[in-house]
Parts: C-alpha cells; structure tokens; sequence
C-alpha cells in the first residue's frame, strides 16, 4: 500500500513538472498592448499591421479604455479572427492607465506597446525580439517613420529616423549615455532627443518592469508619460541594444486624441519638465545633464509654439490672443532661463530660426514659420 502510494505521488510530481514544462514552452516571446480610444477608423490597420508580423509567437492585448459602442464592439470582432488576441474592456482612465491595464494583463517575456491610431512594419517584432535575445538585453531600440511629417523635419512631409547605424549595445557602464541621449542631445544633434522618446519603438523586458513597479502615469496630470517611463526604466536595466531600422509608424492623424490641441498642455509640460529633472537628478550630475535637458527644454518651448500657432489658425483665433498665448510660453521662467543661455545658433537651422524668434519674442516670424510648414 505505501509503495503504491508513493508511485502514485512520484507520477503526480512528475505530471505537475510536465505541466509548468508546457507552460514555460508555450509563454508568448512578446506581448504587444494596444490601447484604444475611440479609434475605430484606424484600429483595423493598426491590428492587421500586429497580426501580420514575421515573429508570430506573440500576444495581442487590446485594452479598450471605454470607448463608444462602436469601436468596442469592433475589438470583439477584430479578436475573434486570431487566437492570439485577448481584448480588455475598462472605464476611461487615459492612454497611461490604459498602458497599465495592458502590463498587468500581459504575460509574455518582453512587452511592446502599439497606440492604435499608428502601425507598424512586419519586421518590427522579430527584428527587436531576436536582438534582445541575442544580447540577452533588458531593453532593445529602434527607429521611428513619422508618417504626415514630423514637427521642422529636415526631410518634409514624411520622414524616417533611425537612431543607430548598426546594432548598438550599451553595457551597464553605458546606460548613463542612452539615458542621456532619451532625455535630450547636444546642440548640433538633428533632434531634440538622441535616441527618441516613444516607448512604442521599443521593447521592454516584463520581469524588469514588475519587480520594479514600474508603470505609467496619466497624461491627465502630467505631460510626457513615455519619458518618464523611459527614465524609470533605463535606470533600472541593465544591458541594452539599439538596432537599425525605422519599423513604428508614427501617424500625424488629426482626429487623434493622443495628438490633439489640449489646452493646459502648457503648465502640463512645465509640471513635467520639474518631474523629469527630479528624476535624473538623482542619478547623474547636473553638469552632466543640463546640456541635454536644456535642449529638451526649448524644444518643449518650439512645440508649444507651434501648437498654438495652428490652433489660432484652425479656430480663427485673433492674432492678438495668440501673441498673448505666445509670450506666456517664450517668457516662462524654466523656458526664458534656458533661451537666455542656450547655444541656440549650433542648432539645426529651422530650429535654430525658430529659438532666435522665441529668444526676442518675434512672434509673427514664429507664426510665418509655422503656417508655412504645414500650408
């Protein structure tokens, strides 16, 4: 009787072995979460653009953030033409909180997050996902095509970044530098941030975000989410690769949510500005980070501008009212301080154009710049 106990327990042990075999066997490579708001009109590109990737062992989460009928209805349809596809209905909270939901749900080894109003190339998931593994890296990088023209693009209405001519790896002595180069650049760089912003041309190791706590903030109470979860997570990694080739599709819609006119986008960005300095502050010296944040700064400034420059011109708002608009952006403390000091003729030439009229408060320069970029 104990012998056959004991064989029954030895075949019940090995039974559970097998089953947590299977289970590490089937755990998805890459989980991608697509948050959705009301997005109806892109969400099937955006979807047949995931479903359609080379790197097939993926999951697909999409967090429906309480949109209308319509649009949550049709992520139901999309999710029942592919197993791989789980869809999360929740009350609206925000594009960071809906990100959160995703993070929670997922269960892959690394996480890749897709805003539905975008897309992306077939190549991106197994591109990222084999150079990560390769490097067996925390965090892996890419470039980003800004589809409809990126805001004083050198190269016109669209354009293509690529931030690492080859496969580039940055050890644990390196991070500093990719922190660095995420936050802001140095005056001469092309753009603003060496290495971009986005978290959506990137993937994340998940074991790396939940044993931090890692998670987004809302963009209701802050500007910028997707810096601040960079910096958190790069100060967490340890091994990162960035690899050649633009593969997210960045889309200048004008009916996007994530893209619109907000009106305290303003004192949102100096709220995030302070936050995101705190951040990096603790980490590296401020002689060492106030070149690139400083660049990030009248950047910030250039946007604003520009953003409501074309509002004014879409409402047909006074110009009056919009130079008012403009000089509460241009002589803010953090902005005026930075304008006063910055190397603002080693920028490329429109921005360096652009901080010259901010500097001395040439308005109508700033909105004749504007208007005719994007007439």
């Amino acid at each position: 009787m104990y012998l056959k106990e004991k064989r029954k327990n030895a075949i019940s042990l090995k039974y559970t072995h097998y089953r947590q075999e299977v289970k590490k066997v089937t755990k998805p490579s890459l989980s991608i979460v697509v948050p959705v708001y009301n997005t109806e009109k892109y969400l099937r590109r955006c979807m047949d653009s995931i479903m359609n990737q080379t790197l097939k062992d993926i999951e697909i989460i999409i967090v429906d953030d309480g949109s209308k009928k319509e649009c949550a209805v049709l992520c139901d349809e999309i999710s029942k033409t592919d197993s791989r596809i789980k869809v999360v209905h929740k009350k609206n909270g925000g594009l960071g909180f809906a990100r959160n939901t995703g993070l929670e749900a997922a269960t892959g080894e690394y996480i890749g997050f897709v805003d539905s109003d975008d897309y992306i190339e077939p190549l991106m998931c197994e591109t990222l996902y084999n150079a990560a593994k390769k490097h067996n890296a925390d965090l892996c990088l890419s470039g980003i095509c800004f589809v409809g023209g990126n805001m004083f693009s050198e190269s016109g209405t669209d354009s293509r970044k690529v931030y690492f001519e080859e496969e580039t790896v940055f050890e644990k002595e390196d991070m500093k530098n990719l922190l660095l180069g995420v936050v802001g650049a140095l005056p001469h760089e092309p753009d603003d941030s060496r290495y971009g912003v986005s978290v959506c041309k990137n993937i994340f190791k998940t074991s790396v975000i939940r044993e931090k706590g890692i998670r987004f903030l809302s963009e209701r109470a802050i500007l910028s989410e997707d810096t601040l979860f960079m910096v958190d997570y790069i100060k967490s990694a340890e091994c990162a690769v960035g690899v050649s080739g633009a593969y997210y599709c960045y889309c200048r819609n004008e009916d996007s949510l994530s893209k619109a006119y907000k009106k305290d986008r303003f004192e949102k960005s100096i709220v995030f500005l302070d936050e995101l300095e705190k951040r990096i502050a603790d980490t590296i010296e401020k002689e060492e980070y106030k070149i690139y944040l400083d660049r990030l700064i009248q950047g910030f400034g250039r946007i604003l501008c520009s953003q409501e420059i074309m509002h004014a011109r879409d409402e047909k708002i006074k110009f009056s009212h919009l130079k008012k608009r403009l000089k509460e952006i241009c002589t803010q403390d953090k902005i005026q301080n930075v304008l006063k000091s910055y190397p603002w003729y080693r920028l490329p030439v429109k921005q360096a154009a652009f901080a010259f009229a901010m500097k001395h408060q040439l308005f109508l320069l700033q909105r004749l710049m504007v208007i005719l970029r994007y007439r």
